[in-house]
């Protein structure tokens, strides 16, 4: 039942729920109890809710815990929870939970909020953190102003958040793009000129001197939250393993031009949402209530009546410029990763 309602506001609540609610809570199976408590808070039931709030706020509670009890209350628009998310955006592997809790609050005040709790989030959640910030044309001005204090690393902005920024439409915001982080090289010519350039340069004696551990470091923070190589990694694009990975045109052509060639599966949708956001990501489900869509770090779930605009287009998920923050030994060690046929370990980063 609880899947039906995912991405609902609120819910009537069944009349017999109660009776039927006293029975799993006294259940041995805590999943089917955490089901059952976010059902109740859907329903609009203050004791759930409270309980809930207890639970995200309990420093003793498991993390996971807290985090599904947050997201509960998200989901529920629960009084009071823009206050909780704001209060635990510094608890590590909770904030990634409660950056989306804020996502949909329209207060240009937020930006700075969210780019000083950048260190607090784990590395892993932080592109997360950053696909919020791109949402907004106020949030990403101060995301740039970071980036170009030193605050933020440039290169921890990927391609897909650069996309992201320049399909918010401001030009202001697509100059200081372009001058942060650099400009989006995207037209035919200039896919062209890049993929002659990167095979002159790559070639088998090149590569032969790559670091294919290093490489595999820069798949894992450039390429796996959406693309599976030996086992490992996201599902939201094509399992690569089995590509023609040893074909450097093959990989050129995929990587600098991903949209030349993307079937409708793939193809991206632009949401413009009534609470001023912009959104970017593929559709992968839909229904009479609500829209579902995936992004590179995130699914979202997202009520119809929220969306004002809706905006087909013809690229790929995988934006241009994948390569583009990156220095030409990470190019080459990634491009080295990519054509072994085995997989290697990551490096030791410590020494």
């Amino acid at each position: 039942m609880s899947e039906a309602f995912v991405g609902w506001r609120k819910v009537s609540q069944p009349s017999a729920w109660e009776a039927f609610l006293s029975r799993i809570m006294e259940s041995d199976d805590e999943k089917l109890r955490e089901k059952a408590r976010g059902l109740s808070a859907l329903f609009g039931d203050g004791r759930a809710l409270d309980e809930l709030k207890k639970v995200a706020l309990d420093k003793e509670a498991d993390l996971a815990a807290r985090k599904t009890a947050l997201q509960t209350l998200i989901d529920a628009r629960a009084p009071g929870v823009r206050e909780l998310c704001a209060e635990l955006l510094s608890t590590r592997f909770v904030n990634v939970a409660a950056v989306r809790g804020l996502a949909a609050e329209d207060d240009p005040t937020l930006g700075a909020k969210l780019v000083k709790a950048y260190r607090s989030f784990h590395a892993s959640e932080r592109p997360q953190l950053l696909a919020v910030l791109v949402t907004r044309a106020t949030w990403a001005g101060t995301l740039l102003d970071a980036v170009a204090e030193g605050k933020i690393p440039r290169d921890d902005l990927s391609a897909f958040h650069a996309r992201q920024i320049r399909n918010l439409e401001n030009k202001e915001l697509t100059a200081q793009l372009s001058r942060v982080w650099g400009e989006l090289r995207d037209s035919p010519e200039d896919k062209l000129q890049l993929i002659a350039k990167l095979k002159a340069e790559l070639t088998p004696d090149t590569l032969a001197r790559a670091d294919t551990r290093r490489g595999r470091a820069v798949f894992v923070k450039t390429c796996s939250a959406c693309h599976t190589l030996y086992g490992e990694g996201g599902r939201r694009g094509p399992d690569l393993t089995g590509a023609q990975r040893h074909n450097i045109d093959y990989l050129l052509e995929n990587i600098v031009d991903p949209s030349a060639v993307v079937t409708a599966d793939f193809r991206v949708t632009i949401l413009e949402l009534a609470d001023g956001r912009v959104l970017t990501g593929v559709i992968t489900a839909r229904n009479e209530k609500t829209v579902t869509l995936i992004t590179p770090t995130d699914t979202l779930t997202i009520e119809r009546l929220d969306i004002d605009i809706q905006q087909q287009s013809k690229q790929s998920l995988m934006a241009d410029g994948l390569l583009q923050p990156l220095s030409a030994e990470q190019v080459r060690d990634l491009f080295a990763y990519l054509m072994t046929r085995a997989q290697v370990p990551l490096p030791d980063l410590s020494k």
